[in-house]
Parts: structure tokens; C-alpha cells; sequence
């Protein structure tokens, strides 16, 4: 199926804040993605222990990083060393892959728009060590965003106008979400046990089972 031929739960989507959509990498496009990635890999940690300080271990943040991430492009990371150089005709599908019909096809669905722009690009690995779960978050800034409450009224009035993807190489279910809760603020319940743990289960919560090349396609307000 190609992307053209695919049609998704738009109205689901906008309820839970989420969908999981299967083969966003079409299985004959895996191993290829999974080469790329796999040499950027390799030129960012020659690169990370290049700039290790002087007491980190010889691998530096390869080591100590709960995510180590690689910045194909963001606008969040230009102290990141940059992989843009990096790519060629032996990495070139770890940026082609998101041009792909199916993927663009279903975000312009999402966002109900025609040809989704791609703003940013990253990787995260699995950490050297287990770091244990991470908190409970919304993948927003609210340190100079709008207040939450004027995301929520905005996505309720005009749908959203960003949609975040995670797509794992290789089989996947660290991927915990809380449905609907980018369409409202925390519950009195959800605050106290956030104060206690925010890295506990919360009520509610549910597990996302991915194998390789699945995908997860979320609104960021979503927990």
C-alpha cells in the first residue's frame, strides 16, 4: 500500500491525541534506514568523544546520557554538533525516509493540510546503562510558550498545527501515552501523584507496542 491508497482516523486521532500507524518504513526500506543511521551513529560518537570534558568517560555523552540523541537538524540543539555534513549517498535514506509518500501523506491527513513541512530531525538511542523511566511530560517549553490552556483552546478550535512522530528502528514499547490528556490541563489526582513520583504509572496510561518500522504519531500537549 502505497501512501496515496492509505487513509487514517483523523477524528480518533484528534480525541486520543494519538495513533499508531504500522509500516510507516516499508519493510523493504528497513535495512537501508537502519545502515544510514547506523553510520551517523558512528560519526557522532567520534564526535562526543572528541568533546568530552575533562571528567567524563572516553565515550562522554555516548556514556552518561539517559537518551543520547543525534541532531540531523533542530532549531533546539545548534550547540549540537551537526550531522548535516555527514550525509551522503551511504546515509542519505536517514533523511529520505521522511519525504516518503506514506509518512507525508498521512501527517498532511492529521494536520489537514496539503505537503506537511519536516522541521526537525533527531535519533535517540538507548542509553549505555538502564537510566530507569522518564517523567511524565508534554513535549512543549513552557518556559516561553503560551500558558497551557491557550494550546488546548487552539488545537479545540483549529485542530493542530504540529504533529510529532517516533518511529523506532528495531521493536519497540518504552512508549507510554495518556490519552485525551492534550485537550485538557492535569486532574487534581494526576498533579498529587506527579508530586509523589513522576515517573510512576498513572491511571489510565497506555504501553505503545511498535515493531520496526511502526510508527507513532502524537500531538505534543499529550502526556
Amino acid at each position: 500500500m502505497n501512501g496515496a491508497d492509505l487513509t487514517v482516523d483523523r477524528q480518533q486521532f484528534l480525541m486520543d491525541g494519538y495513533l499508531v500507524i504500522p509500516e510507516v518504513i516499508q519493510p523493504g526500506m528497513l535495512k537501508e534506514v537502519r545502515r544510514a543511521y547506523e553510520i551517523l551513529v558512528e560519526h557522532q560518537r567520534e564526535s562526543w568523544t572528541a568533546e568530552r570534558g575533562p571528567d567524563d568517560p572516553h565515550g562522554g555523552v555516548w556514556e552518561v546520557a539517559s537518551q543520547p540523541r543525534l541532531y540531523l537538524s533542530s532549531p533546539h540543539a545548534p550547540h549540537q554538533t551537526s550531522l548535516a555534513s555527514k550525509v551522503n549517498h551511504r546515509t542519505v535514506a536517514a533523511v529520505e525516509v521522511w519525504a516518503e509518500d506514506r509518512l507525508r501523506s498521512i501527517s498532511d491527513q492529521l494536520l489537514n493540510v496539503e505537503n506537511a513541512g519536516v522541521t526537525e530531525l533527531m535519533m535517540m538511542c538507548n542509553p549505555v546503562r538502564d537510566h530507569g523511566p522518564a517523567n511524565w511530560h508534554r513535549d512543549i517549553h513552557p518556559i516561553d510558550t503560551a500558558p497551557l490552556r491557550g494550546y488546548i483552546d487552539d488545537i479545540n478550535e483549529n485542530g493542530p498545527s504540529y504533529v510529532q512522530w517516533n518511529i523506532p528502528l528495531y521493536d519497540d514499547d518504552i512508549l507510554w501515552v495518556m490519552p485525551g490528556t492534550h485537550l485538557r490541563v492535569n486532574t487534581d489526582e494526576e498533579n498529587a501523584l506527579l508530586l509523589a513520583n513522576d515517573r510512576q504509572p498513572l491511571p489510565g496510561a497506555v504501553q505503545t507496542h511498535l515493531k520496526a518500522g511502526d510508527g507513532v504519531v502524537y500531538i505534543s500537549l499529550l502526556y
